[in-house]
């Protein structure tokens, strides 16, 4: 069992005046460890960390002090006021590693079950620094930003002011600090979640999950309602249902001090600490060619040699069925952009992702190929962007553009909304007679993250292999792996990959016509278009011919004779 709440707490020192300097979350942990025997840092701060207690049932706690390098903390500035946070010398730490945690299971908890991620920001500039249980730093920096008008008569500060404008300056103070958390966090490199997209990433895989089972996912609304309140989707989900199925990661069943207190009387004089434990640090992934010091220790993925073999490119088994014979499932039709001709070259744009930055990216890339396409009668655009889900393989006519942002979720899975479709790729790779013929051109947009080595795009290598199966040929560079560690914006990530794909899109557009012709490999639709036929069914009629020509013969014999 684990005494801290963290492994990077801060301590919390009860002063003589009542006052508490440092956390005042932290003070009765605190003292506790003191009294085993820990001996804080002189002069005492805000921001010193209380080394990390262990506890197993029977025995004595073990006190292990936590590093240096593990202990870097974040600066928080702010771009427009650098100057007055700078005086309100506020920081804190990298990651959220939660230790009062058991492992429930078979009717077990183990209680030494630590989870670790990164931040939301609104954790810490609307909850952490700010509540006034906590370090309740809104005063000083709506002092400190001037938002309170102390030239007013009868008004020295932000006690003064009625409690309607009170709300509101707190409200702006609070809006700076959360911005500037997540603004200094990105500076020092450090990865970091916003609240808006945090929701919308819980909205989608809990819609996503009704629509496929029927029912939503279990939630506690106290941890998962964030604190801005009704601007942020997952504010107005209310009533989710709030049981909890095992096996789970859960809070403690009791609390590790009171524990202790109740093992001291059993234990007699055996009290002091057990040991001391050092902290090893395994490894740390990082960005290629940056410095490791400035980057938080995130969790090492497994070793892998290059890509896995499952993502390398296989051969084309999958035919696809001719337009004439398919209805589209894209929703609305291609709209065109030039009404005295028909467009020979459609584009269609869909994304996969857990997340929001994939959406996000396709939309954007929707916009700028209706721009193109307004010059250009050969193009024509979908203007709806949906789930790769949504996109069926026989709506895949030939001259169709298909566009995909990727992102990959867990160890380089594909994501839910997703997931039909390779399914569907590989159920119908199962029914083909001949390979495939190339009928459509692809280029699909990796969003992944390059410190997750061996797992870096993986859905995106994935979507793609399915692709080549149902006869896609690739252009402008076919898979473009981009690295959110780098790109962390929409336009970022849209711009490397628009140079490429925009005049790879000219260029087809403006030869559309001979690729309709399917004169070299090159060409769309080489040859004659074949219909997917399933093994069986194309035996058994096999079967009847060969019957029906056997009873002809038969029949032809016994009228000659």
């Amino acid at each position: 069992m684990i005494w801290n709440h963290q492994v990077l707490e801060f301590a919390g020192y009860e002063m003589d005046d009542g006052s508490i300097l440092g956390d005042p979350n932290s003070t009765v942990l605190t003292k506790a460890i003191i009294e085993l025997g820990w001996t804080p840092p002189s002069p005492r701060s805000r921001w010193d960390l209380l080394p990390l207690v262990i506890m197993a049932d029977g025995d004595v706690p073990s006190m292990i002090e936590i590093p240096s390098e593990l202990g870097r903390l974040v600066e928080i500035r702010h771009p427009r006021y650098n100057a007055e946070f700078k005086i309100l010398d506020l920081k804190w730490v990298t990651v959220p590693a939660l230790t009062r945690l058991g492992f429930d299971i078979g009717g077990v908890q183990y209680t030494a079950a630590p989870f670790i991620g990164w931040f939301m920001d609104a954790e810490i500039g609307v909850r952490d620094l700010a509540d006034t249980f906590r370090y309740n730093a809104l005063p000083d920096v709506a002092q400190a930003l001037g938002l309170v008008d102390t030239a007013s008569e009868g008004i020295e500060g932000l006690d003064d002011i009625p409690e309607y404008e009170r709300l509101s300056v707190l409200s702006r103070a609070q809006q700076e600090l959360t911005y500037a958390v997540h603004w200094s966090y990105q500076q020092a490199k450090v990865n970091m979640s916003d609240t808006l997209t945090a929701s919308m990433k819980w909205c989608r895989y809990d819609d996503e999950f009704k629509a496929k089972n029927g029912f939503r996912l279990p939630a506690d609304p106290y941890w998962l309602a964030p604190p801005q309140g009704s601007i942020v989707p997952v504010w107005h989900r209310g009533g989710a249902p709030n049981y909890q199925p095992k096996p789970m990661i859960s809070r403690h069943v009791q609390d590790p001090l009171k524990a202790w207190e109740r093992e001291k009387a059993s234990l007699g004089t055996r009290t002091k600490l057990s040991r001391a434990v050092n902290f090893k640090i395994l490894s740390r992934p990082t960005l290629p060619g940056k410095s490791s010091s400035t980057y938080c220790v995130l969790p090492t993925p497994p070793a892998c040699n290059g890509v896995p073999s499952e993502f390398k490119n296989v051969p084309s088994s999958l035919q696809t069925i001719p337009a004439s014979q398919t209805q589209s499932s894209l929703g609305k039709p291609p709209i065109s952009h030039d009404h005295q001709s028909s467009p020979s070259l459609s584009v269609t744009v869909s994304y996969c992702s857990a997340g929001t930055l994939a959406e996000k990216v396709a939309v954007k890339l929707i916009q700028r190929l209706n721009d193109l396409a307004q010059g250009n009668g050969n193009l024509s655009v979908c203007s709806v962007v949906r789930p790769l889900d949504d996109l069926r393989t026989s709506a895949i006519r030939p001259g169709t553009i298909v566009l995909l942002v990727v992102s990959s979720t867990g160890q380089g899975e594909v994501p839910n909304n997703g997931s039909q479709f390779i399914a569907m790729c590989d159920r119908e790779n199962g029914k083909r007679l001949t390979a495939p013929q190339t009928s459509f051109r692809y280029a699909i947009y990796g969003n992944g993250d390059s410190r997750y080595a061996a797992t870096y795009n993986g859905a995106a290598h994935a979507v793609e292999q399915r692709l080549r199966q149902i006869g896609g040929l690739a252009f402008a560079g076919g898979l473009y792996q981009g690295d959110t560690a780098v790109c962390t914006t929409v336009l970022q990530a849209l711009n490397s990959w628009w140079q490429k794909l925009r005049p790879a899109i000219q260029e087809l557009a403006s030869d559309s016509p001979k690729l309709r012709r399917a004169s070299s490999d090159d060409d769309f639709g080489k040859g004659p278009m074949i219909r997917t036929v399933d093994i069986q069914t194309e035996a058994k009629s096999r079967h009847r011919i060969r019957s029906t020509c056997l009873r002809t013969e038969y029949q032809t014999a016994k009228v000659a004779q």
